[in-house]
């Protein structure tokens, strides 16, 4: 009760439980701080509880963040724009010394992002009724918007850089001894470069994927929940060239089962991701292709997502694991010189029918002459 009078004690007991028992209890008896609702968070909140551990792992950080901004004992309730601003400054500029680590590198605003919408969604469960009482009567920062970077980094790959970079693995498996552990290792770069560009899967996915996910008969393949980011487990048809590409990868590694990419020190575990993207990257290197800024593997999804624009959405997504389509249409899909010179050139006149009718019929535009209805125009498109 935060008093060491014992009679104020028994009172404000007493008054609490009273308030519990009819349900009108919205505040705690002390002012609730960012140290205590982080804590209350991650162990009670159910939907926090049932993400992924990377996604729980990757809050922590963006909570340690917070903490050593705000301080554990900062008020919740008193947190104001201001606030939320300031640090978003502090942020991007470094120098938050979270406990026990360095001093942090400046960032972009996608990164102190990502720290407050932990924040915001710990303050509106504290509104939600936790255990029959509310921990905050409102949401102190409700409708309070945050910064959102203005050009985010989504760096595209191109069918360019994935044939100069499967060019440099050849080089690479052809100077390497035979059953070498250098030429095994290119072949792993090989065959994930091969699904990321034939999949459009995340490398998460990729580097788990079991030999016993492949159906060769029915050609296709299963991507496990457990593998996904989103915990979403899908069966995709696949292309036949691409199952007769596999089953050769098969034999190169001379594998029967398991993981398609087991760690070379313990097969029983799958490659690390940190491995895959060191070796990218040297190859990379070696074939003298500048870093992309901003991803690795990443823009080869964004490569596969935007090469099938033309394809229904709903396929695309379902195809490449996407959940909903506006996250693939907002963060993959990119618009390209070629498609744009497309809708450059395949427009359609816009007409009036009014003036249609007063001119006689005709249709007069700024670029062609009067033509009459359904005539084909120089570009193709029907008027």
């Amino acid at each position: 009760m935060h008093t060491t009078d014992r009679g104020e004690a028994e009172r404000l007991g007493r008054t609490l439980l009273r308030d519990l028992a009819a349900g009108d209890h919205t505040t705690p008896a002390a002012p609730l701080t960012l140290g205590v609702l982080w804590r209350r968070f991650r162990t009670e909140c159910r939907a926090f509880k049932d993400n992924k551990k990377r996604g729980q792992d990757e809050a922590g950080i963006c909570a340690e963040f917070l903490l050593a901004y705000f301080g554990e004992g900062c008020e919740v309730h008193d947190l104001t724009a201001d606030d939320q601003a300031a640090y978003t400054a502090a942020r991007r500029a470094g120098g938050i010394v979270r406990q026990g680590k360095e001093p942090s590198e400046p960032v972009r605003a996608r990164a102190a992002d990502a720290d407050l919408v932990l924040l915001h969604q710990m303050l509106r469960w504290a509104t939600v009724r936790v255990n029959g009482a509310r921990l905050l009567d409102t949401n102190p920062l409700a409708g309070v918007p945050r910064e959102r970077e203005e050009n985010p980094l989504r760096p595209m790959a191109t069918v360019e850089r994935y044939e100069a970079t499967l060019a440099k693995v050849h080089e690479l498996q052809a100077a390497a001894a035979d059953e070498s552990s250098a030429r095994q290792r290119w072949i792993k770069l090989e065959l994930a470069l091969v699904l990321a560009e034939a999949t459009g899967r995340r490398l998460g996915s990729i580097r788990q994927l079991r030999w016993d996910d492949i159906e060769w008969e029915h050609r296709t393949i299963r991507w496990r929940f457990d593998t996904d980011k989103r915990g979403h487990e899908s069966v995709v048809a696949a292309p036949e060239a691409l199952i007769d590409t596999l089953w050769q990868f098969k034999g190169k590694l001379s594998a029967v089962g398991g993981w398609c990419f087991p760690a070379e020190r313990n097969p029983d575990l799958p490659i690390r991701a940190d491995l895959l993207k060191q070796w990218l990257r040297k190859v990379e290197k070696k074939a003298e292709l500048p870093k992309l800024r901003g991803g690795l593997w990443h823009p080869y999804r964004r490569m596969w997502a935007t090469a099938r624009k033309h394809l229904p959405i709903v396929d695309v997504a379902a195809a490449g694991g996407w959940r909903d389509t506006d996250t693939m249409l907002r963060c993959y899909q990119q618009p390209t010189n070629d498609a744009m010179l497309a809708v450059m050139s395949g427009g359609r006149p816009v007409h009036d029918a009014a003036i249609v009718r007063e001119t006689g019929n005709q249709r007069v535009t700024g670029l062609t002459e009067a033509r009459p209805p359904n005539a084909i125009s120089q570009h193709g498109a029907v008027s």
